[in-house]
């Protein structure tokens, strides 16, 4: 007698609808958000947002890192830790402020004319219109961070952490103000760090220069010739360098050479830095305009005139009148003219040059010498040197950590000034003596101008920004409350666990927290760095606006929600590789989602509210039960493990095939007639295998497993739920090896239904033979309902199909089933033809010509083709061998 159905859970939408499940919960957790309790006695588990640029909006980057960041920290926290997840936005100095700075040039305005304070009030009205608007963007995506605890880099907390920073370094001598080389945006007009300058390749020219000899020719040569890719630049000229080994110029060390166009005469030094083999070996020395001439400008004392600038225009009166005024590379085609009219141009060829690119404007940075705020950051690198020698920091993937170490190893001075309004401005000020005054060390908050030493004089502020990536390198530790090493969240909390980013900003960002994180907290501002792939296109490029390539996460999410967004970069993120966008993996989310909801609702009548508690107690006895709680404590443990690794990948894959193959395809099925004759083994097997999936999926899908949780009927969300333990007592591995043996022949009995073009609902009689055939006789219902066949206990007289696995053979009789001639007749004619087909590619494939002149997609999929005929062919041939008489 069948026993009534148990009190439903609840009930589910026929079609699972992500538009319908995840706003309700995107609401409920920015609502209430995860918040983390420094006195919870938990362990502490911390993971700092990369924060986004404040104006910005989601792109696949920010979907990655979160993806990736929200799942560990879901993990950690249904661990048990006391799971921080902390959120901000960063003010990003230049981006920001030029996007205003386009704002106001439609309105007609200009910033200078409107002045500092009025257009610094126009940012901060941008950004409070625009900052939340990532944040928002984030929660849709689940970021289960607390946002309660959001924080700013401008800040007042972070403020003073950036301003007490710079008043310690500056006492300590590390950081000062310095005439030095920098990268000059014309543009944005600004300084550039190195690391915000991209190199690009570009055609361009090198010109052979002659450079006539003072006094006449010496050793039959009138004048010397050098090889520049700038001769706009010539009039900057202070020497002319050769190597000191070079023996074709050793006659002309000391002698003095006359500047094109000019009548300007330099001399002739020698450098161990001149590459003999460049150019003629010969290198003009322009030490305003060049990185490497002012380091030999630097050792020879040569001064260092300036003819470009900051408009990037010739000018001084060093340059011809003629030329004067004109834009850079105007002038390079009006130099160039006038050298060839001269004689002084004696070649010109193609060469490849790497130009500077600013990151934010695209254009080519000039080099200028300028008096900028530099900090020393050597020591604080060998610092970070030291650290890592001692395993202090962990990077992932490790082939990383050598790029991190060569990179610390090979640092020089940081250029921290940047000619902007927008972002924290430099705490010095100037005397009218041009005395330079900073804060004192012990009140690095109070201004000079509210120190009595100070009183009566007239103080000027430096007008220019530090560097956007000065405030964020203290990220991990200012978010916390640092310079209050009070604040219970910076002693709780720092510091932090893991950082995860793209490696792109492993010198941008990683590196200048580690150097600060020692400088300022003497300790490592995370154990781990797990560094992450780009993603580009699906031909593996970068995308980017100007390409058209770009994918908007939020159209996907749009498309198919966010939980099969999150799955597809799940998915994706394997051992730091780049990622190349494959709609088809956001599809297999969506689907999946999909899976796990039509299971859901099919377990659900079957399962009494809270039932996953009690079935951990309930026995297991038949064979699909076992077999299923043995496979998902292997789930558990797999899943755990990748988690732990930091290898999403994997745990995606794991918990995938665990659902959709194992728990879904197979143990739903093989459940079916325990659950019809109400066995209460199998409905708390059904209700505590769910209950682990729904679990263990949790961290990379959290909206359709927060609402299936509830569903459920479990108390509290399944983001506040313990993480399933491994139970090693689950295992049963004899349990495995029988269903294993009755997939095979259920397998089997499928082929052998596809052979004989069969259709999926008949039922048939099949005999089932070798070490799976006691199963299935032990086991004849659950056979029966997966393979929709009838165990015989001999094969009946005539004609029958074989199918042979490890396991067993199986014979399918055709008798009254299927007119046995005329199938054979069809396998022969399928066989023909698949043999001819394979005929012709084969042919294609033997035409040297064809394979050696079409194009290679072409060619690999003519082989595809000459493989899949081949492979019908085979598998039609094994079936009429297979054919018993």
């Amino acid at each position: 007698m069948t026993k009534p159905a148990p009190k439903v859970a609840a009930e589910l939408a026929s079609q699972y609808d992500p538009h319908a499940v995840e706003p309700r919960w995107v609401r409920r957790w920015a609502e209430a958000p995860f918040r983390a309790d420094p006195a919870s006695g938990k362990p502490p588990f911390t993971i700092v947002i990369p924060p986004p640029n404040v104006t910005g909006n989601l792109h696949l980057g920010h979907a990655f890192d979160n993806t990736i960041i929200d799942a560990l920290i879901r993990f950690k926290r249904m661990q048990g830790f006391e799971a921080l997840f902390q959120p901000g936005t960063d003010h990003a100095g230049i981006s920001t402020q030029v996007q205003v700075e386009r704002a106001l040039a439609e309105e007609g305005i200009d910033r200078h004319a409107l002045g500092r304070e009025a257009f610094l009030a126009r940012m901060w009205s941008w950004k409070e219109r625009y900052g939340d608007i990532i944040l928002e963007q984030l929660q849709r995506l689940g970021a289960s961070a607390d946002w309660s605890r959001t924080r700013f880099t401008m800040d007042e907390g972070l403020s003073r952490a950036v301003r007490t920073q710079f008043v310690e370094l500056y006492h300590r001598g590390l950081v000062y103000r310095g005439e030095r080389i920098v990268h000059w945006d014309p543009v944005s007009q600004t300084t550039l760090s190195d690391l915000e300058v991209d190199r690009e390749e570009r055609p361009g020219a090198l010109y052979t220069l002659a450079y006539e000899i003072e006094g006449g020719p010496v050793d039959g040569r009138d004048a010397i010739e050098i090889a520049t890719v700038r001769p706009e630049t010539i009039f900057a000229d202070v020497a002319v360098a050769v190597h000191p080994d070079d023996e074709r110029f050793a006659p002309l060390v000391g002698r003095r050479v006359r500047i094109p166009l000019t009548e300007r005469f330099v001399p002739v030094i020698t450098d161990a830095a001149v590459e003999p083999d460049f150019g003629t070996g010969a290198l003009k020395i322009t030490p305003a305009h060049d990185p490497t001439d002012f380091e030999i400008g630097e050792r020879h004392g040569l001064p260092r005139p300036s003819v470009i600038d900051r408009q990037a225009r010739l000018t001084s009166e060093l340059v011809p009148a003629p030329f004067r005024g004109l834009e850079r590379f105007e002038g390079r085609e009006a130099v160039v003219a006038a050298l060839r009219a001269s004689g002084a141009l004696r070649d010109v060829r193609d060469y490849t040059v790497a130009l500077g690119v600013s990151q934010r404007t695209k254009a080519p940075v000039e080099p200028l010498v300028s008096l900028q705020w530099f900090y020393d950051v050597r020591p604080a690198a060998q610092r970070v040197l030291a650290a890592l020698d001692a395993g202090e920091i962990r990077i992932v993937p490790e082939r990383y950590a050598k790029v991190n170490r060569d990179w610390l190893e090979a640092i020089r001075p940081w250029n921290i000034s940047r000619q902007l309004w927008w972002g924290h401005r430099i705490p010095a000020w100037y005397a009218e003596d041009g005395t330079l005054v900073v804060p004192e060390r012990d009140a690095p908050l109070r201004d000079p101008s509210d120190d009595p030493r100070y009183a009566g004089r007239e103080l000027r502020q430096d007008p220019d920004v530090f560097d956007t990536w000065f405030s964020s390198n203290l990220w991990p530790f200012s978010t916390l409350g640092w310079p209050d090493e009070r604040d219970p969240f910076y002693q709780r909390f720092y510091p932090t666990d893991v950082l995860v980013t793209g490696y792109d900003i492993l010198f941008f960002w990683v590196a200048r927290m580690q150097m600060a994180a020692y400088e300022c907290t003497e300790r490592a501002p995370f154990h781990t760095v797990m560094l992450h792939g780009l993603v580009l296109d699906a031909e593996g490029q970068k995308m980017s606006k100007s390409r058209g390539n770009g994918i908007d996460p939020l159209d996907v999410m749009d498309a198919s929600g966010a939980d099969a967004l999150r799955f597809a970069m799940a998915y994706a993120s394997t051992g730091g590789q780049d990622v190349r966008w494959d709609e088809r993996r956001v599809e297999m989310g969506r689907a999946f989602a999909n899976k796990l909801w039509n299971a859901a609702r099919f377990a659900l009548p079957h399962v009494t509210a809270g039932a996953g508690e009690a079935a951990e107690a309930a026995p297991a006895v038949r064979l699909a039960d076992r077999w299923i709680r043995s496979r998902t404590a292997r789930a558990v443990a797999s899943v755990g493990e990748h988690l732990e690794a930091f290898d999403l990948g994997l745990a995606a894959r794991s918990v995938y095939e665990a659902v959709w193959s194992e728990f879904c395809d197979w143990y739903l099925e093989a459940a079916k007639p325990a659950l019809r004759a109400g066995d209460d083994g199998t409905r708390a097997t059904l209700a505590a295998s769910l209950t682990h999936f729904v679990q263990l999926l949790h961290p990379l899908m959290p909206f359709i497993t927060s609402e299936l949780w509830e569903a459920l009927g479990h108390p509290g969300q399944v983001a506040a739920s313990a993480w399933p333990s491994y139970d090693e007592g689950a295992l049963d591995p004899a349990a495995e090896e029988d269903f294993a043996a009755l997939q095979a022949a259920v397998s089997a009995v499928r082929q052998l239904r596809v052979e004989a073009n069969l259709p999926p609902g008949q039922v048939l009689d099949v005999v089932v033979e070798g070490p799976a055939a006691a199963v299935v006789a032990s086991d004849v219902a659950v056979f029966t309902a997966l393979a929709r066949a009838r165990p015989l206990e001999a094969l009946p007289p005539g004609a029958s199909l074989a199918r042979t696995l490890p396991a067993c053979t199986v014979r399918l009789p055709l008798a009254g089933v299927v007119d046995v001639d005329a199938w054979r007749e069809r396998q022969h004619k399928r066989l023909a033809d698949a043999r001819a087909a394979l005929a012709k590619h084969e042919r294609k494939l033997a035409n040297e010509r064809f394979v050696a002149n079409a194009p290679e997609a072409v060619v690999a999929e003519e082989r595809r083709r000459a493989e899949e005929a081949a492979a019908t062919a085979a598998s039609i041939e094994a079936s009429l061998a297979a054919l018993s008489a």
